[in-house]
């Protein structure tokens, strides 16, 4: 009988037969091994199903459990959602498909845990990379200067300052106290904030001062294809994200629950004020600028936004100006 403690990783999977394989070679490579994997195939078109069931053998010969989940398309929130029912392990954690651990990220944080009775969270740093090259790091998450030292996450999660959501691993037994139910909001997007911030208000969240998780940038991931299709969808994005946080925030029954909403709408209406200057927006840049600015919050940031941002949009319909009565002499 094993007597490690097991830890469970749920997986969404949606039309990943590009990625999954160097997923799952990854899982494998793990140093430590009483591991449950819950895949979750979100109704993929592809062949994502066949390459899974293809590796069950595999897994459960270098010593791991194998559970498959079949859904319609949810989405990631949703995936979740359905994974979390499935966990057995006295820890358990979360990845995409298309990212990877470090072979030693578990057994580190499984360590760390029974090291430290009274830890319930565990994170650590993690790199960036471009799916064309992923021995090339093109950025990191978190650099461990900060991150390392605060252990009070609450509101650096909210606010996304000081704080990653690349990876952690939490106590079963704690997530159980704070979400009995196991039951999160079926969002396409935002599960992270679901699942942490309940743990990250009642529990002080610890820090492996290592590099144990790569997350993979990729052209077709869900926020770069809403990028490239315009500033109407990005803002359709970030409402969504803001629905999410004070959808969660409302569902903790916490009595800093108005002080919260407050920061989290507060935090969007800047967002906007800078998505407009990206997207070159004059309309929702005044727009968000006046909100601000009636709302009483405006900073000097802000205004180093708006200002810049205007000062670019009138030189461009300057020059544009100036190019039609060129035109209009000859």
């Amino acid at each position: 009988m094993n007597k490690q403690p097991l830890v469970s990783i749920i997986t969404p999977c949606y039309n990943c037969e590009r990625y999954v394989q160097r997923y799952i070679d990854y899982i494998i490579m793990q140093t430590y091994k009483n591991i449950e994997l819950i895949f979750v195939n979100d109704g993929s078109k592809d062949n994502t199903e066949k390459i899974l069931l293809e590796n069950k053998e595999k897994i459960e010969n270098s010593g791991m459990k194998f559970i498959y989940v079949y859904q319609k398309n949810k989405g990631l929130g949703g995936a979740i959602n359905t994974g979390l029912k499935y966990i057995t392990g006295e820890y358990f954690t979360w990845c995409d498909s298309d990212n990877f651990y470090s072979k030693e990220y578990v057994e580190e944080n499984v360590d760390y845990f029974e090291k430290y009775p009274e830890c319930n969270i565990v994170r650590c740093g993690g790199n960036i990379v471009e799916e064309s090259d992923l021995q090339k790091v093109v950025g990191t998450l978190g650099d461990g200067k900060k991150e390392k030292d605060i252990k009070k996450m609450f509101y650096n999660a909210i606010l996304e300052c000081d704080f990653h959501f690349g990876c952690a691993m939490l106590r079963t037994a704690a997530f159980d106290k704070v979400n009995p139910k196991r039951d999160i909001y079926e969002s396409r997007e935002g599960q992270n904030w679901q699942l942490l911030l309940p743990m990250l208000y009642y529990y002080d969240a610890y820090y492996i001062d290592k590099k144990m998780f790569t997350f993979v940038y990729r052209k077709d991931s869900v926020s770069n294809i809403t990028k490239q299709k315009g500033i109407e969808d990005k803002l359709k994005q970030i409402e969504e994200y803001e629905n999410i946080l004070i959808r969660t925030i409302k569902g903790m029954k916490i009595p800093e629950e108005e002080e919260c909403i407050k920061i989290i709408q507060e935090k969007y209406m800047h967002q906007k004020l800078k998505i407009a200057k990206e997207y070159r927006d004059k309309k929702i840049l005044k727009e968000q600028y006046e909100l601000l600015k009636k709302k009483k919050i405006l900073n000097k940031q802000d205004k180093v936004i708006y200002w810049t941002a205007k000062s670019k949009l009138l030189d461009r319909a300057y020059k544009k100006y100036i190019a039609m009565r060129i035109d209009g002499g000859k």
